[in-house]
């Protein structure tokens, strides 16, 4: 074993993909680790997100036929799955608020089939079912619960918190550590970069990678609310429960109906969003030299496709909405937080939905492909379909800056997926080298 063999993988970031990658490689002893986190906490957006799990459909991940990334099909996306701890719990009715049971009720009033397991569902493009929230016993379940807490003792597994990195150490073409603010240098046998969709394509500038696709084609899901200002208090554990998946005019399992307990502290209003999750509008994480920070713009709805799903999306939201099963818990509906009457949804014309979409539409916080994986010979590509940063070595991406696009479901689930993929060919690659 060479001297440097003796160094730590060092892996920035401990969100979902960070913190997988992590715990992956150390369940090898031979491989030492060293986890940095910027902040205190471990976890990422596991610790705050929704906990809303879901898969996808099929054709979300065909990368190798779409994009040229050799292995990645749903085949072996469906095998990593498969394989993955079953954290997700199935909310069951008893356990669900009364938005959640309405919005059901209404999409299979209107004849939307009911799916159990909708979450699992990978080929139903319409259905309506309770959602599976990454929970167990009543409580969130992280990936620090899953994957790190195995190894919480294993001395080739080390994290340091407050630990913020300037930039990637790089030996011409090589990564060989991380500088941290203050100045102080990590010596590295490899780098991996799990900074998330904003940070790492600002982490990659400020370390002089060179790739013209770094920042470029980031995209999240756009959502709009349809408020309920519910007739009696609502008070869930459960935010999120329910989901009704849709296809557009123009697309195909392109929409999702999910419901929402409780929108602020007074617990008197609910809402209907209306999400686009097959996105074709394109941004952009832009990285300003002078200062070494980025700017997002996600430029959504920028796609005429995405418009049109978007106005399909807020017409049968507003219509499930105005259902009886709806009104018997709602005494109105809104459209903006000035409190606007939606009803004039009901006439409104493309072109009226269109400007009101581009003033409300918000996102879902599923910020992906900003370093996005492809053929090697593809410009616009920054990783190869080992997570490669392509024309340099010892340094991976694991986040979900690399997928190709977004994937019909919320993001988590995906880049676990992902993360546990990528674990496995690093744990071949550094086999290899001993």
């Amino acid at each position: 074993m060479t001297a440097r063999n003796h160094l730590p993988i060092v892996v920035v970031g401990a969100g979902s993909g960070g913190v997988v990658v992590a715990s992956r490689l150390a369940e090898d002893p031979a491989i030492s680790v060293l986890l940095l986190e910027s902040e205190s906490a471990l976890g990422g957006s596991s610790l705050r997100n929704y906990m809303v799990g879901m898969t996808g459909m099929r054709d979300d991940y065909e990368w190798e036929r779409d994009f040229g990334c050799a292995g990645w099909t749903w085949g072996s996306a469906n095998k990593t799955f498969s394989a993955m701890p079953d954290i997700l719990h199935d909310v069951q009715p008893h356990e669900a608020g009364q938005v959640d049971l309405a919005l059901i009720d209404a999409a299979v009033g209107v004849g939307i089939p009911k799916i159990e397991r909708i979450a699992h569902d990978t080929q139903s493009v319409r259905g309506a079912g309770f959602c599976s929230l990454t929970m167990r016993n009543g409580l969130r379940h992280s990936v620090l619960e899953t994957y790190f807490a195995p190894l919480r003792t294993h001395k080739n597994l080390a994290v340091r918190t407050n630990a913020v990195v300037e930039s990637v150490v790089m030996d011409s073409s090589r990564a060989v550590g991380v500088r941290l603010v203050g100045g102080e240098y990590v010596e590295a046998r490899g780098v991996v970069v799990s900074a998330g969709a904003l940070a790492t394509p600002v982490l990659l500038r400020r370390s002089g990678i060179d790739r013209p696709g770094i920042g470029v084609g980031l995209q999240d899901h756009p959502s709009i609310a349809i408020t309920l200002a519910l007739r009696q208090p609502q008070r869930s554990s459960i935010r999120i429960g329910a989901n009704i998946r849709l296809s557009s005019q123009r697309g195909s399992a392109d929409i999702h109906l999910l419901s929402l307990n409780e929108t602020n502290d007074s617990a008197m209003f609910g809402a209907v969003l209306a999400g686009v999750m097959q996105v074709h509008s394109r941004g952009e994480v832009k990285y300003d030299g002078s200062t070494g920070t980025g700017i997002a713009s996600f430029n959504q709805l920028s796609d005429e496709r995405d418009k049109a799903a978007m106005r399909d999306a807020v017409r049968f939201a507003y219509k499930l909405a105005c259902s009886q099963s709806v009104t018997n818990i709602a005494g109105s509906l809104l459209s903006d937080a000035k409190g606007t009457s939606a009803k004039w949804i009901n006439e409104a014309t493309d072109d009226e939905i269109d400007a009101w979409a581009l003033r409300q539409v918000g996102a879902y916080s599923h910020a992906a492909s900003s370093c996005v994986m492809g053929r090697s010979d593809n410009d616009l590509a920054v990783v190869n379909e080992r997570a490669e940063v392509i024309g340099y070595q010892n340094l991976w991406l694991c986040d979900a800056s690399v997928l190709p696009r977004l994937p019909r479901a919320n993001t988590h689930v995906p880049v676990v997926m992902v993360a546990n993929r990528v674990s496995d060919m690093l744990r071949e690659t550094f086999g290899e080298l001993r």
